[in-house]
Parts: structure tokens; sequence; C-alpha cells
């Protein structure tokens, strides 16, 4: 394809060079340049494409979209210059990859907390209804036989489009997607169209990068606003009643709406519902009548999730029947208050993984597992590094407020020492009436301690645990690697869990 015909003149402010250039592939990292692609120079808070132009243009990069010409690439490769890299890079993608969101039905997830949940739901449903289905999410993505490492929850924009294309080739008609504030705010999204939006809740994160709760809220509002089918398209809006934030996201958008919750009020609502560690039984209401149904997913938060899930399905002409069809086969989820076993072993105690890692969804986490224990509810819990330091003690404040023993240990610390962010945890302590307990000490509660080792914690948690103790691993769910000191390093939970049991029992 010509560069010419690739890109509109209306993101054109300058050119240096031949338009009519022959574009063969397009990449946005000049390590990932080969001979015929069209290079985009984007700015990025901590590195600037720019600078890697000439790196490009060494290894045969045609041309390059720029926002500032450079003179040291002159001659070398066309340069076009615009307003946005951005926002040129993804319309240009969906572009050079046949704009494959045309042709599928897209849903897009959005909030703070239950994305990856609300998309395991549905992906469940819509395969129940005999669709096949696609998910871009943070654990995966994955679609028919494939499933690809997920660097990010939402894909770059020229990721994006050629994961698109991809399931469109291979029969895909649905792609569910979460989709990041960072993604809305990045512009990751532009070129897509989604028939289905959904909107969790909106709780303390990523305020290192977003820089405030409004701007926050802002970037999530961008699906509804900007991404949405329309009413006269038949575009929904699927709002938690419960959250205050979805009657600001509700004023700027301009497709139906749709409000859930649990209770009395909603077009779908859990009007009953009761579960223990086997799963969740719900009396769903929405337009049309009431359905039973039966999870395999333990706490109110997951009732929720799969009450988004339903009018989701409702919303895109799936029968009721399919809703409880794809429920009631559903796989437990990643890293989402998965419950770890050792096979043929009956534990005396329950062992939880959850990837909470914000004070409200470590407060839900710890609720929902205070329900299940007959004894003592045990947390571990620790905090990323480079990230968000003002939640660290309020993550404390959560582990005092629910629990009877706190483990505090490191998460992913990243270019941070552990111990540092650690004793910022600590903080959150003071005033609590948990006291501090060195590790050797006998357990007593209510009281916390410190293993900077996460390995440590958990078979010290799990070891220290007595029959009907509920003992929750929070932070970092399905992951499988921590980053300690600018290393990634092999690390998965629920594995050292599942060793901490096998040693218990010998």
């Amino acid at each position: 394809m010509k560069l010419s015909e690739l890109i509109s003149p209306e993101h054109i402010l300058d050119v240096r060079g031949d338009l009519d250039v022959e574009v063969k592939g397009m990449a946005s990292h000049s390590g990932k340049v080969t001979p015929g692609d069209l290079f985009v120079a984007v700015p990025g808070t901590a590195l600037d494409g720019h600078f890697f132009l000439q790196e490009a243009a060494a290894r045969g990069a045609a041309a390059a979209v720029v926002e500032k010409l450079q003179d040291s690439v002159a001659g070398k490769l066309t340069q076009v210059r615009v307003l946005d890299a951005r926002k040129a890079m993804a319309f240009l993608a969906a572009r050079f990859y046949g704009e494959p969101a045309k042709d599928l039905r897209l849903i897009g997830i959005t909030g703070t907390n239950g994305k990856t949940t609300t998309a395991h739901i549905l992906e469940s449903i819509l395969e129940a209804a005999g669709h096949r289905v696609g998910v871009l999410g943070t654990i995966s993505y994955r679609w028919a036989k494939q499933l690809l490492p997920a660097p990010n929850t939402t894909p770059d924009s020229l990721e994006l489009q050629k994961l698109l294309a991809l399931m469109k080739e291979q029969g895909v008609s649905h792609v569910v997607m979460e989709v990041t504030s960072h993604a809305l705010q990045q512009k990751r999204v532009l070129g897509c169209s989604f028939q289905v939006g959904v909107f969790t809740n909106l709780t303390r994160d990523h305020l290192d990068y977003h820089g405030s709760m409004e701007a926050y809220l802002e970037a999530k509002s961008l699906l509804f606003k900007e991404h949405l089918k329309n009413r006269a398209e038949g575009g929904w809006a699927l709002l938690n009643l419960h959250d205050p934030a979805s009657r600001i996201i509700s004023q700027g958008c301009g497709a139906k709406i749709a409000w859930y919750g649990i209770g009395d009020c909603g077009d779908f609502k859990a009007v009953e519902w009761e579960g223990d560690r086997d799963g969740s039984r719900i009396l769903l209401s929405f337009p049309g009548g009431e359905l039973s149904l039966e999870s395999p997913l333990i706490g109110e938060p997951n009732v929720l999730n799969a009450v988004a899930a339903c009018g989701c399905a409702w919303a895109l002409g799936v029968e009721p029947e399919k809703w409880r069809e794809g429920l009631g086969r559903l796989s437990p989820v990643p890293g989402r208050m998965e419950r770890v076993e050792v096979p043929g072993m009956n534990s005396e105690i329950t062992v939880l993984v959850d990837y909470a890692h914000t004070p409200d969804a470590l407060e839900r986490a710890l609720s929902t597992a205070r329900k299940l224990a007959k004894g003592r509810l045990i947390v571990v819990f620790g905090c990323g590094g480079d990230r968000d330091r003002g939640k660290r003690p309020m993550m404390a404040q959560a582990a005092a407020l629910k629990s009877d023993l706190a483990v505090v240990t490191s998460d992913n610390p990243r270019s941070e020492e552990p111990m540092a962010i650690i004793e910022e945890i600590l903080e959150g302590f003071r005033g609590t009436n948990l006291q501090r307990l060195s590790p050797e000490e006998p357990t007593c509660a209510p009281a916390y301690t410190v293993l900077e080792d996460r390995a440590e914690a958990i078979r010290w948690a799990v070891r220290r645990a007595s029959h009907g103790d509920v003992v929750l691993i929070a932070g970092k769910g399905h992951e499988n690697y921590q980053i300690l000191r600018g290393r990634t390093i092999p690390f998965e939970d629920r594995e050292v869990a599942r060793e901490a049991l096998l040693e218990r029992c010998q």
C-alpha cells in the first residue's frame, strides 16, 4: 500500500519526501522496524520516538510519521508531520489492517476493578450462545485456539488492529476487550466503535499517571463519549448503579443506557443471592422476567460482575437460557478470588489468591473472605513500586479494618527498595488496634508482621493458619513473575501457596 493511500490528507501538516512510497508494515518501536516499514515517532512520558528516527532509517524504514521534522534523516526516508502522532497511528493502523473492527461486534469493559472477571463471564456466555469469541485483557489475548501473553491489558493501536484483523480472518464474531484508562488517554482504541460499553466502578488507582481522580474519571468516560455506538446505531452502555461516577458518565453518553446492581433497583439486578466457598446462587431480575443462576465465583463483587455480563449479553441479543449455561460452565478466573487446592487433599484451611491491589479492592476481597472464615482471616499483601505512593498506607488501613492478621511483604517493587515501600505501607497501621509481631513470635490477633520475601510471607501465613482460617494472598493474582530491583523473575502466588499447603500436610 502506498503511503498516500494510507494517510488521510486532513492529518498531514507537512511532507518531506515522496508520499507515493510503498509501505510494507508499521512499527512504533525502532528495534522492530523492517525494510519498507512506516515508523511512527510517538512522544512518550519516558522516551521520545523522534530520538530513534536514525535507527529506524538505518533498519530500512521507508517513511516516518513525526510531530517534528528531523534534519538528521532528511533524504533517508519520507517524513510526514502530523499534529498528534498517537492519533495518526491509530487511524493509520486501522486502515493498514483493513479496518477489521467494522466487521466485529466489540464490547468494551472499563473500570478500576472487575474488568477481567466480567470479560471472562461474558466470554463464557457468548460461547454458550454459539459465537466465536476473542478476548483482549489483563490475563491474555485469546481466540479460537490462539493464546498469547498480554504485555498490556489493552494493546497499543498497532498491535490492537493487527490482532483484530487476525481474529476477523479466523472467524471471530465478538471481541470482549478490557479498556484501561491508559489506553483511552493514549488513543489506543481510536478506530474502534463499540457495540456495548460496561462501566464497573471507579476507585483510587493510577494516580501516578492521571494525577487526580477527576482526570482518572475523565479518561474512563472517553469510552462512552467517543467510542461507543450511539442510540441510532444500537449502542448500549451498562452502568453500575452503586457507583456515583456512573451518573457523570451517563451525562456524556449518546448510547442507550441500562443500569445494573444488587437489590431492588436497576434494569438488571440480583434481587436475591447467597454464596459459600463453592460459589454463588443468584436470582436475577431483568427486562422481561427473572432467572435463577448458579456461578462458581465467590463473593458479592463477582455477583455484580455476573449481573453486568448478563446485561451485556441481553444488549447483544443473547437468550437468557444461555446466560445460565455460560455461568454454569464457567471456569475459575485466574487469580481472581481463586481458591488454591491440592488435588486429593482436603485442607482444613481455605487459601485464596486475588489481584486486589487497590485499597477498595482489598477491602472488598477481605469482606468476601471474612464470610468464608470460621476462624481467623489472614491477609498477605504489599504494594507495587514506581506507582501511586498515596495508596500504600490506605492498603494497611483496609487490612487493619478487615483482617485479624496481616503479613506485609513485597509485591512488584520494580526500581524501588522493597523495605522502603513496606515502611510507607506500615504508616497505615498507626492508630489501629493491630500490634506488630516479629515473625518468630507466637501468633496472636489482631496483629501484623513483616516478611520482605514474598514466598516466605506466603509460606509463613499458610503455616500459621489454624483450622477454619482463611488466608487471602492479595495483589498479584494471575501474574507469573515478580519485578524486583529492575529484574523480572519467575514467581506465582498460586504455586507458592500450593507448595506451602503440601508442606503443611507433611
